[in-house]
């Protein structure tokens, strides 16, 4: 079957300019004609440029399907093909890492409104922490860390007695960064002095609002105080001691015309029965 050259592009979905550019490089053998004039195609040459598309779609170089397509190595073209099945494999859990982060942030996103409204109880997700260096006030994080970004974020540890029983207004916290456990897997971090995992359990969860000195905002700590008290004592809670209350931040957003933090602040709790939120 003689096929022109336009016919080809239509099938193939290339240009007639990059079948041009093939045959240029060796890889088609058109019959008839000289530069300018009409030339005819095979079936074979359009194998020939399906497979060429193919292969650029999963990401091989143009040089590199140009020695697949002339080469009569069968174990070279193999070990080509497996080396990009591996960094295929690699791309799609990135990418399935990538969706997860931006699902949790839609849903996040959904909560803000909710910032300040009272508890519930929930389960704590697992997570893992690494503290920051504080130079000057301006706190940073160690060069080696082998963080993944975006999946790590700022994490604030904070006194859960004092949350709870304190009166402080200021209530200080302890900056790291951190991420779910989930995203966490062969970070080269997690081996470094000062990283912390918490462990998922049983915790009361609400959305507060974090000052630019990473604290909560007076009118939000004061918030979460009166509410935290309360829930405790109708539900007769009791907070796990050893354990700080842990903020990770949702995103930040303008209000008022400033920027504005908001962040999931966690208090974990002995055992209890499951109970409601309250608003």
């Amino acid at each position: 079957m003689d096929l022109k050259i336009g016919a080809v592009a239509k099938m193939t979905g290339l240009s007639p300019s990059g079948i041009r550019f093939l045959e240029e490089q060796g890889l088609l053998s058109p019959s008839g004609g000289r530069k300018g004039s009409y030339r005819s195609y095979s079936l074979a040459d359009v194998a020939t440029l399906l497979d060429y598309r193919n292969y650029r779609k999963c990401g091989l170089s143009q040089e590199t399907i140009v020695h697949l397509l002339t080469s009569e190595d069968g174990a070279a073209a193999s070990a080509i093909f497996e080396q990009r099945c591996d960094e295929l494999e690699a791309e799609i859990l990135e990418a399935a890492r990538l969706l997860r982060f931006l699902r949790r942030r839609s849903r996040d996103a959904v909560d803000l409104p909710a910032a300040g409204t009272g508890w519930e109880f929930t389960e704590r997700p697992a997570l893992v922490w690494l503290p920051l260096r504080s130079e000057n006030g301006h706190a940073d994080w160690p060069e080696d860390a082998g963080f993944d970004i975006p999946y790590t974020d700022s994490v604030l540890l904070f006194d859960a007695a004092g949350l709870a029983a304190g009166e402080d207004p200021a209530l200080p916290s302890e900056l790291g960064i951190g991420l779910l456990e989930v995203d966490s897997l062969g970070g080269s971090f997690l081996g470094q002095a000062g990283v912390r995992h918490f462990a998922p359990g049983p915790a009361l969860h609400t959305v507060v609002e974090i000052t630019d000195d990473f604290l909560l905002a007076g009118e939000s700590l004061a918030r979460c105080r009166a509410d935290l008290r309360e829930t405790l004592a109708e539900n007769g809670l009791a907070l796990r001691s050893d354990h700080p209350a842990v903020t990770r931040r949702i995103l930040t957003m303008r209000r008022d015309g400033r920027p504005r933090r908001y962040d999931h602040l966690w208090v974990d709790l002995q055992p209890v029965k499951k109970i409601t939120k309250r608003t």
